[in-house]
């Protein structure tokens, strides 16, 4: 009964039960954060270092304090996910005409591409009001008001709004393969996506994505652990403390890059 009742939620009001499930996910990792005693290790960090990015393609954006009820170690060194560091900084040396963020979780990516872009228009979605509001606090201490953050992004929103030669990033838990398959615009034929890949969520998702721009894109993949980080030592923390303060708290990911090939749209 208990499953029903959630198939018919999303049904009915696919953007509401999101933003339930969002918020409700949101509260467990940041209570998970707090018996962990992670926050007190963000702390630790801001004391010592700020909360100015330490390295990485988004080297000096300023994390704000709604960001510190997160495991902040890994954004505030700059290690976050640095498999994708390569494919972001080739990105950010390129001109998109937008670029969307959707599961934007407080803004890491989409302030520091708009820092980096700061021409280009950014949109940020997350189905979560509290990642809005971390967005754009984020981006108002960044001074990106090229920023705005929005809520819940469906193929209907791409097919309207989707400009031809954009870059789109996605982590959205799964939902990526009706995201994109659904959608029937041509400016996806255009776009630059890269596509983090929930396959343990939503069973062949990857294989939904290699079919939907198959036709359209080359594809590169990445995954969990394929490229290595160097970042600044930590003399003010234990060992098994600064090996905590870089461990990014999630399974074995993957990534799709999706670029388009010449002449496609």
């Amino acid at each position: 009964m208990k499953e029903w009742l959630k198939r018919t939620a999303a049904a009915v009001a696919p953007e509401l039960t999101t933003a339930i499930q969002s918020a409700r996910s949101r509260a467990r990792s940041h209570r998970l954060v707090r018996e962990w005693k992670l926050d007190r290790l963000t702390r630790s960090i801001l004391d010592h270092l700020g909360p100015t990015v330490r390295t990485g393609p988004f080297q000096g954006m300023t994390l704000t304090p709604m960001t510190r009820r997160e495991h902040l170690g890994p954004f505030l060194l700059g290690c976050y996910e640095a498999e994708l560091h390569p494919w972001l900084t080739a990105v950010a040396g390129r001109r998109f005409a937008q670029v969307l963020d959707v599961g934007a979780k407080f803004g890491y990516y989409a302030v520091g591409l708009a820092r980096l872009m700061p021409d280009t228009p950014v949109v940020a979605f997350d189905t979560d009001w509290w990642a809005r509001r971390a967005t754009r606090e984020m981006a108002a201490a960044n001074r990106s008001p090229n920023v705005r953050a929005a809520g819940f992004c469906s193929p209907r929103w791409l097919d309207r709004h989707l400009t031809p030669g954009s870059f789109v990033l996605s982590d959205c838990e799964g939902y990526e393969a009706e995201l994109f398959a659904r959608s029937s615009t041509p400016a996806l034929d255009t776009a630059t996506l890269l596509v983090e890949v929930h396959d343990n969520l939503t069973a062949g998702v990857g294989s939904v994505l290699r079919r939907r721009f198959v036709r359209t894109h080359d594809l590169a993949v990445v995954r969990t652990g394929d490229r290595d980080w160097a970042g600044p030592e930590l003399p003010f923390l234990t060992p098994a403390d600064a090996a905590a303060a870089v461990r990014e708290i999630r399974d074995p990911q993957e990534w799709f890059l999706f670029t388009p090939r010449a002449g496609a749209g």
